[in-house]
């Protein structure tokens, strides 16, 4: 995994689609006018990942909150969700004008000069690129999009007719990786460092995701099963597909989800939905199991009996948050040195060691990788298949599998953290995951099928904390984990104003400049593959 020597790469360098001999004498090698298929690739990776990850031009940052991973004193609390929201306008803006066009010159490049294995990584990213946004947003512009100067304002396509494209754009991508290539990737590939073996893995597990996805709506136990007899899927730690990040400050290449999170005032609460369900206090959700993954998902800025800027809406002992869908008079006290903020495994911030000081922005590294798709992910989604009966896997074996490696990621992010002058934090026992994996699946084998189900899906969910896009999409098709619901929580100052939003609206920009684009109801439309 490479570090970001730099995220501020151009979003705007200049193409150029051809010149005459006589202007050529005015060429400047040193400044070319054309992009090189290394900065354009390095350029998409980072523009993919902070698009969809926990940032504040994230989708992760809506979606941690609808799926009550993290809440928020934002205007889309409550499901009240808008197309001016900015991490809508900035996604939707980075996936089209930047990662979708710079992947188009790529495979213009790449083939020009015979760069398969750029034209492949370009063509993966592209399918698992629109994968996403038609997860999210459901119809989006494909066949016209970034097709300028033919046309400025493509019309969106039907969501069922994309997949089938993005399916064939995956394996196109699989056989150029696997040419002979002029030029291959290296430092400039922040996710594999030119291991066309991992990309290929990648491709392969983005299929596998896709065609869980479409079990409700067709028959996908062939394609399933041909996948899982060829064994070529992201097999370990190491063919996580994440970007790591650095510990510079100037530039600022740490993870945007820490940089949010410590810079002036702090956005990001826990949900206490969340918290409560990891603790054991969630009657709905596994109640009486603590996790103890606790102290490194987040960081309590107060000791037990610390006194709290304002009025705490939600405390419990050290930890302090707010509602979602909250009115309360204490939901908009100032507690930025109080609450309790995002820990060492999401985003490289402190180990809750009980230290409970409010930390500066040099008191933690920050540069923990925004994970993406990875190998726990993927024993989860066979998990999946195999307790739904697509495949003739072993359900309960293959959810002990998931939880062990998502306990093993969490050891992984110890192992090189920089404690920044905490003692270093230790891994998490194999006694203590072995005994919390013992009570999950005892209370798995205590279920009928869909409360099995639930738990999968539940134990994905804690799992994927603050990678919420995913998450987002199991819940809508599935129905799992269990929510919170403002509306039946016997609180009378938190409500919902809204449905949940089963699509995201369309970026407000957008849709005010094409006409061929008109804005959706969040709360009416359904991506195809949403029969739940």
């Amino acid at each position: 995994m490479k570090k970001i020597l730099s995220i501020f790469l151009s979003a705007g360098m200049l193409l150029t689609s051809g010149c005459n001999d006589f202007f050529d004498i005015n060429d400047d090698p040193n400044n070319p006018t054309e992009a090189s298929v290394n900065l354009l690739l390095t350029n998409t990776e980072i523009t993919l990942v902070n698009s969809l990850g926990m940032s504040t031009s994230g989708l992760s940052a809506i979606l941690s909150v609808y799926m009550h991973q993290m809440t928020r004193r934002q205007g889309f609390d409550a499901y009240n969700v808008q197309g001016t929201d900015f991490p809508i306008t900035q996604s939707w803006s980075q996936f089209y004008s930047i990662a979708l066009e710079d992947i188009r010159e790529m495979k213009n490049i790449g083939t020009e000069q015979e760069a398969w294995h750029y034209v492949g990584i370009a063509q993966i990213l592209e399918a698992y690129s629109y994968s996403q946004m038609v997860d999210v947003w459901g119809d989006v512009p494909f066949q016209q999009s970034n097709t300028a100067p033919e046309t400025y304002t493509p019309s969106p396509d039907e969501d069922s007719s994309i997949y089938p494209e993005v399916l064939a754009m995956l394996d196109e991508g699989i056989a150029n990786v696997e040419k002979t290539s002029t030029l291959t990737p290296g430092s400039d590939d922040l996710i594999y460092g030119g291991n066309m073996a991992s990309w290929r893995k990648f491709a392969k597990t983005v299929k596998l995701k896709l065609y869980n996805q479409l079990r409700l709506v067709q028959d996908v136990s062939g394609e399933v099963n041909a996948l899982l007899a060829e064994g070529d899927l992201i097999g370990d730690q190491g063919e996580d597909f994440e970007l790591a990040y650095g510990q510079s400050q100037s530039p600022d290449n740490r993870n945007p989800g820490f940089i949010a999170d410590n810079l002036g005032t702090r956005i990001y609460y826990i949900s206490v939905w969340f918290y409560e369900t990891l603790t054991g206090k969630n009657p709905a959700i596994l109640d009486g199991i603590i996790d103890p993954r606790v102290p490194y998902y987040w960081y309590n800025q107060l000791s037990e009996t610390g006194t709290p800027q304002s009025p705490a809406e939600y405390r419990d002992g050290a930890f302090l948050s707010i509602y979602f869908g909250s009115t309360g008079p204490n939901q908009a006290g100032l507690q930025d040195q109080s609450q309790t903020i995002l820990g060492m495994y999401p985003v490289g911030g402190r180990f809750d060691d009980g230290g409970a000081i409010s930390p500066t922005q040099t008191q933690a590294p920050g540069d923990v990788p925004q994970r993406i798709l990875t190998y726990y992910a993927r024993l989860y989604i066979e998990a999946e298949l195999a307790q739904t009966g697509v495949t003739s896997g072993d359900p309960r074996a293959l959810l002990e599998n998931a939880i062990g490696a998502s306990f093993a990621k969490v050891n992984e992010v110890v192992a090189n953290y920089d404690a920044k002058g905490q003692a270093a934090p230790s891994e998490i026992s194999d006694e203590d995951i072995d005994a919390y994996i013992a009570v999950v699946l005892s209370r798995y084998d205590a279920g009928d099928n869909n409360k099995k189900l639930e738990i999968i899906m539940t134990q994905k969910w804690i799992a994927s904390f603050v990678f919420s896009v995913d998450a987002y999409t199991d819940y809508r098709r599935t129905g799992y984990p269990q929510l919170y619901d403002p509306d039946t929580d016997n609180l009378s100052y938190t409500n919902s104003s809204r449905s949940f939003p089963t699509v995201l609206p369309y970026s407000a920009t957008d849709v005010e400049l094409n006409p061929n684009n008109q804005q959706q109801n969040p709360t009416e439309v359904k991506v195809f593959w949403d029969a739940n």
